[in-house]
């Protein structure tokens, strides 16, 4: 029996051997392009170590991840399945970018706070249809958001193109935000304030999820519906609640990319990052403090290719290919 032990504490646990795996098929892609992979994990390394601004850019990059897995991964607490988060996110930038170049209280933090509100809760009203529907008629969500996705898209899409494209603009985008809006780097630093917002909000629903009885109850109401429901357990309002969150931090998201990054809304706003924070909480098994850790590689992956593309023959779109291995 002992030894059996000690030989179970040797062998490797099983997130080791998934590394060893993600490594072997990056490698093994990467010798495909005929280049070496101890050259290219190096220079990736380096675009994203090599200096405070490099790794600065990886942490303001953070919070899209971070913020669209939340997205997918508060919905399966509870036994359902976001898939808008693309949609959700997308809205909320757009509505974030209507709203700050229309309302300006004169005052920066305020009209800060005031649009991420707004953002949030038009990302979270969009996930509410999809989870009445399943609710009242047992309509599946999957469906349901999947197609709210393509009707955020062809909205948004003609609204910049047409009645709020910014004249004389070479690309479809609206008006750049006013100044006051902008979210600013923290004191002399690149690192911008998108970053605190998502460590603070990862430790919340960390908290959330460990220790209090609303956590509880969204995994109880997702592992076993029926139990959740005979113990007392409003499963049906849980369920909506988990969406109505799950799409707040996919518009909260949108608005932050407005606000830190974008500082407009363009057309093709979106490159899929509510497709890859569904990846991300799937990898993480939903749990916030997993979700933080993968999307800082993901982000990092994201930076780093740059500095690959630079001085290897491997272009940086394989950046997608080893996301896509994870």
């Amino acid at each position: 029996m002992k030894n059996r032990i000690a030989l179970q504490k040797l062998m490797p646990s099983g997130w080791f051997l998934t590394m060893l795996l993600i490594i072997a098929g990056w490698s093994l892609i990467i010798l495909f392009g005929r280049e070496n992979p101890f050259s290219v994990f190096f220079y990736i390394g380096q675009g994203f170590l090599g200096s405070t601004y490099s790794l600065f850019s990886t942490f303001n990059k953070l919070f899209i991840y971070v913020l669209a897995a939340l997205a997918a991964s508060i919905p399966a607490w509870a036994g359902m399945w976001n898939v808008g988060g693309e949609g959700q996110l997308v809205l909320g930038g757009f509505m974030a970018a209507c709203f700050a170049t229309s309302v300006n209280t004169g005052t920066q933090v305020l009209n800060i706070l005031l649009v991420l509100m707004f953002a949030a809760l038009c990302g979270g009203l969009w996930a509410l249809w999809p989870a009445w529907f399943k609710v009242r008629w047992g309509v599946n969500e999957v469906v349901t958001t999947l197609m709210g996705n393509y009707l955020i898209d062809l909205f948004t899409m003609y609204m910049v193109n047409f009645p709020l494209r910014e004249k004389g603009s070479t690309w479809p985008r609206m008006a750049y935000i006013p100044k006051n809006y902008e979210l600013k780097t923290i004191g002399n630093l690149d690192l911008s304030y998108t970053f605190l917002i998502s460590v603070v909000v990862v430790a919340v629903m960390e908290i959330i999820r460990r220790y209090s009885i609303v956590g509880y109850e969204f995994q109880l109401t997702g592992k076993n519906s029926v139990f959740s429901k005979q113990g007392g357990v409003r499963i049906d309002r849980i369920k909506v609640w988990s969406m109505f969150i799950g799409g707040a931090f996919a518009g909260l998201a949108g608005g932050l990319l407005v606000l830190g990054l974008n500082t407009t809304f363009i057309a093709g706003f979106s490159p899929g990052y509510g497709n890859v924070g569904l990846l991300i909480s799937l990898i993480g098994g939903n749990m916030p403090l997993a979700i933080l850790g993968i999307a800082f590689s993901f982000s990092a992956l994201q930076v780093g290719s740059l500095n690959m593309q630079i001085y290897t023959k491997i272009p940086p779109e394989i950046t997608g290919v080893l996301q896509s291995i994870m």
